[in-house]
Parts: C-alpha cells; sequence; structure tokens
C-alpha cells in the first residue's frame, strides 16, 4: 500500500499528545478508585470497628442505616440484656438519642448520640415475631430501614 504526498503532510502537521495529555486518563481512574474505597470505607466503617459484646448480651448496633442484627430471637419468659450501642453524632438524630421502640414487647428505650449501654429486657410470655422500630432519625417509624425483628419463641417447659 503506497501513502500518498497528502496523507504524509497531513501525518507532519497532526499535533503530537504530550506525556500529560497522555496520563490524563490514568489520572482520572487513580482518583475514581481512590473516591470509591473511601466511600465504601465510610459506608461499611461501623463493622470495622464494632466493639465486643460483654459475655451473654446481645449485641446490637443502632445507625442511620437501621439496627444490626435486624433480627433478634429471644424466649418467652426469659430475661435478656441487650449490649446497645451507636456510633452516630448528635446532629443526625432528632433529640441527639437513637431509640427503640415496641409497645407490643414493652420497649421503649432511648441511646444518646456515640455511646453504648445496656438494657436489661423482662421478654414476654406470647410468643410471635414483633417489630421494633427507631422513631429519632431517618423518618422514624414510617422510614423501613429504621426497623428490626423480634421474635419470641416458645418457653421451653
Amino acid at each position: 500500500m503506497t501513502t500518498t504526498r497528502a496523507a504524509v503532510r497531513r501525518a507532519r502537521r497532526a499535533p503530537q499528545r504530550t506525556p500529560g495529555e497522555r496520563a490524563k486518563p490514568f489520572i482520572f481512574a487513580g482518583l475514581a478508585i481512590t473516591v470509591l474505597a473511601v466511600g465504601a470505607f465510610l459506608a461499611v466503617g461501623d463493622f470495622f470497628n464494632r466493639p465486643p459484646a460483654a459475655t451473654g448480651t446481645i449485641d446490637v448496633q443502632s445507625s442511620m442505616a437501621g439496627f444490626t442484627p435486624s433480627t433478634i430471637t429471644v424466649k418467652a419468659g426469659d430475661t435478656v440484656t441487650f449490649d446497645w450501642w451507636t456510633q452516630d453524632a448528635a446532629m443526625h438524630l432528632q433529640g441527639g438519642v437513637h431509640t427503640m421502640i415496641s409497645p407490643d414487647l414493652g420497649l421503649n428505650e432511648q441511646l444518646p448520640a456515640e455511646s453504648r449501654r445496656t438494657v436489661t429486657w423482662a421478654v414476654p410470655d406470647k410468643p410471635g415475631t414483633y417489630d421494633v422500630w427507631c422513631e429519632s432519625c431517618c423518618g422514624g417509624k414510617d422510614s423501613p430501614t429504621m426497623h428490626g425483628k423480634i421474635v419470641v419463641l416458645p418457653a421451653t417447659a
């Protein structure tokens, strides 16, 4: 294949990309990966810093995403202790607290921002699955993410 003189002249006149221009896509990709990595760390950071629960307690975290674990299973008639904690700042919470509310279970507890406390609770004798929610952030009871379940199993004889 022969090259015409006009094609050779056009190739000579075409501007060459500088090293900086060639590096731009790599710099952009590096920045995008960094931003995504920082976002992922912030999204799951609570799981890396999760303090251990005391022996014999049920570890419960309240956050803007709801309760962790989202389902707690207990036995009717037992007395249980929640090791309840949050790392959320007060500015994100109405009144500066998370709440754990379930009228059917006799739960109406408050947890100040960035704190931890134990809640000892007498489980009712009626087995079933009960709703528990946080009324103080992210739409409260109307928010689908601010709910959890407490499953009450029948007492053993």
